[in-house]
């Protein structure tokens, strides 16, 4: 039973350092702002998913050790 325990908070840990990842976020936002300039998004839609990806960078830099 330890065993299971101590691979479920590595597979947390793994999942929150990919989703916090300062570099992927960006990347998304880039994404983002494509679908936007394509029209594949409106306004509001876009400002909304932009809100979040801007809260997990705050988030990833909180995160991140100084230096």
């Amino acid at each position: 039973m330890l065993f299971v325990g101590w691979v479920l908070r590595r597979l947390l840990a793994e999942a929150e350092r990919i989703f916090y990842d300062p570099a992927a976020v960006q990347a998304e936002l880039r994404a983002l702002e494509e679908e936007l300039a394509a029209g594949r998004l409106d306004g509001e839609e876009f400002d909304r998913r932009e809100d979040a990806l801007l809260d997990r960078l705050e988030e990833a830099r909180r995160r991140s050790p100084p230096g």
